[in-house]
């Protein structure tokens, strides 16, 4: 049998009867081919370092393709190398949404994907403008293939440049268009609590920085090491590569250090109040477009589970009785009795203060409880405001604090005692944007309803000394929200939220690393009350210290956690807060995102270069020097 070399079978394959420009062609047409796969490939396989894949690494290469491939083409083509890369990446980053509809991920791939063609389409500009002179472009190209000697200097402006313009292009995805930060390239780290801790100061941007810093360092520092070997020319220190591995080395020894800081002040008796508080996770499936039996079971499993509670509470005040507010010394969740019950996002899909019998049997059922209880309740529901017609009212999405009820006659709010209504609303699932310009809009993609924003980021007093800053549904994967209910007094961060739109995706798991996030940018605790899963306390250091579903190890003697399992079960957390005295605003809660800013100055630094040097390119083509 006759073998075949390889360039053998690659002449037998592509050259048998064809033209020399037939040849030229197909070549051309299949290295754009491959191109292309790899582009999805390496795209597609970013989304597989995010929570709920969690393959270590990936997230520091994935992006090396895309940038090894626009280094020498075009700016038109790195463009549309960029919206494939991107939008294979959106695509299953966010595939979960096809449990809302099947083609949302395929829109939200395209539209997410032009940030990012947006990004590639300067790596051509960059790396012609500023890692070959003037000089060495004006001779041609012959001599641009022949040059290797970048200056340092150049190579780190290239590379911090380019990693400071992808973060711009995420913090303008993060609020343009009301904003989607789901999903941004740093949560892929969201398992790697030393690094994570860098968030105090530079919030998740300095997350993808780091990540696409390396990408970068990487790539262009195994572009010389291979260059060098291929010309045998003199090894050329990749320079941008050890600045890359250092930061990373100096952020996650300033994260290891700060996690001994935090942990200490919150397990400093003197400091801290504990706070005990029940969650009540019912697993409900997503039933807002069910029948009044869907309603009532919602209600009846929701009320089994808290009578468990305040069963289960009942033994512990006649056992070891302790004062609300805990003690000097750390208390056990067992001997503390409960302050709060706290029910998931609309849990119950009605509205609790309106009109009719179920209302009134909701309202009835939620009272005897919490007279029952003898504490308030916090949950889940719409309520309304500013009604001025049946078809003309404000309708919000809110988190009610509800009081027992003393022994006097009833009113309709009786029991109210404080409440949040939820601001970032969700774009066609709470509202329709230019619903009333275009009603179309509304018939087509809409869900039925339009609610109304809530006026204020005002942290709400569900106990002596705890100023609980409440996020609805998924306001907590946007940092501006903690930000200002921290700056306008909370001490605690309370998630209620309610992901059963989404059983069978990876949904929950990256909403709740969204949340671990947040403590750390705050350095406050979270208590999260899911309606299905991750209901858990996250601790100041992004730590998830307690969750609802548990497991125990008999032979070990030691309880695991298991966050993500789906199950109907009620649970009792205790958490330690900061006394007011005591907690300072992180730098990140202080001046927001100065990190994104002082990367503007770069970019734009790097991009004034760029100009300048294209000035002097043209000027030396023009008139070259004799």
């Amino acid at each position: 049998m006759k073998v075949f070399s390889f360039s053998q079978l690659f002449q037998l394959f592509s050259a048998q009867h064809v033209s020399p420009e037939t040849l030229a062609f197909r070549v051309s047409w299949k290295r754009t081919l491959l191109d292309l796969l790899v582009l999805a490939l390496s795209g597609a396989m970013l989304t597989l370092s995010f929570p709920g894949m969690d393959i270590p690494g990936l997230q520091w290469i994935s992006v090396i393709p895309l940038i090894a491939l626009c280094r020498p083409v075009t700016v038109r083509r790195a463009f549309a190398y960029g919206m494939v890369w991107g939008y294979f990446w959106n695509l299953t980053a966010t595939f979960f949404l096809r449990e809302i509809h099947w083609a949302i991920p395929f829109a939200f791939g395209a539209v997410l994907g032009v940030f990012y063609a947006f990004w590639s389409m300067l790596i051509p500009v960059f790396c012609r403008n500023l890692l070959y002179p003037a000089e060495i472009r004006a001779r041609g190209s012959a001599a641009v293939a022949e040059y290797r000697l970048f200056r340092v200097r150049d190579e780190f402006l290239t590379v911090f440049g380019l990693a400071a313009w992808w973060v711009l292009l995420e913090w303008l995805r993060s609020w343009i268009f009301t904003g989607f930060p789901w999903g941004l390239i740093g949560i892929s780290l969201w398992r790697n609590l030393n690094l994570i801790q860098i968030a105090e100061y530079t919030g998740i941007y300095g997350l993808c920085f780091l990540i696409v810093l390396m990408n970068l360092a990487l790539c262009f520092g195994g572009l010389r090491i291979v260059s060098g070997f291929v010309v045998k020319s003199r090894f050329l220190r990749p320079c941008p590569l050890y600045a890359a591995l250092l930061l990373i080395a100096l952020s996650s020894a300033f994260g290891a250090h700060a996690m001994l800081k935090y942990t200490r002040l919150y397990r400093n008796d003197d400091h801290v109040r504990y706070f005990s508080v029940g969650i009540v996770q019912p697993d409900l499936s997503q039933r807002r477009f069910g029948g009044m039996d869907s309603i009532r079971e919602a209600l009846q499993v929701c009320t089994s589970l808290t009578e468990k509670l305040i069963a289960e509470d009942t033994v512990v005040k006649q056992l070891s009785p302790i004062p609300v507010g805990g003690k000097s010394s750390r208390p056990s969740p067992e001997s503390m009795p409960l302050e709060l019950i706290i029910w998931p996002e609309t849990a119950v899909p009605s509205a609790y203060y309106n009109g009719g019998d179920f209302p009134e049997e909701y309202r009835a059922t939620v009272r005897s409880l919490t007279k029952k209880a003898g504490i308030p309740f916090l949950i889940g529901t719409l309520t309304y405001g500013n009604i001025k017609s049946s078809t003309d009212y404000e309708m919000f999405n809110s988190a009610l604090l509800l009081k027992p009820l003393a022994s006097r006659p009833l009113t309709l709010e009786a029991d109210f005692v404080d409440k949040y209504d939820k601001i970032h609303l969700v774009p066609f699932g709470e509202f329709i944007p230019l619903n009333n310009t275009f009603p179309i809009i509304g018939e087509l993609t809409g869900m039925g309803r339009n609610l109304t924003r809530g006026k204020a980021f005002r942290p709400v007093d569900i106990a002596p000394g705890i100023h609980a800053g409440i996020q609805i549904c998924y306001e907590d994967v946007f940092a501006y929200v903690d930000r200002a209910l921290v700056r306008n007094g909370a001490n605690l961060l309370l998630v209620i939220t309610n992901d059963a739109w989404y059983p069978a995706s990876t949904e929950p798991v990256q909403h709740y690393a969204n949340s671990i996030l947040r403590s750390v940018e705050t350095r406050l605790p979270m208590i999260r009350c899911g309606n299905s899963n991750y209901s858990v306390v996250i601790d100041a250091v992004g730590r998830t210290v307690d969750a609802a579903s548990r497991s125990y190890d008999d032979t070990a003697g030691q309880v695991h956690l298991d966050p993500g399992r789906q199950i109907s079960t009620h649970a009792k957390f205790v958490v330690p807060v900061l006394n007011d005295s005591e907690y300072r605003p992180t730098f990140y809660v202080v001046y927001g995102n100065l990190f994104v800013a002082l990367l503007g100055i770069v970019f734009t630094f790097a991009v004034i270069e760029i100009i300048l040097r294209q000035r002097e390119y043209t000027r030396l083509c023009l008139n070259p020097p004799a």
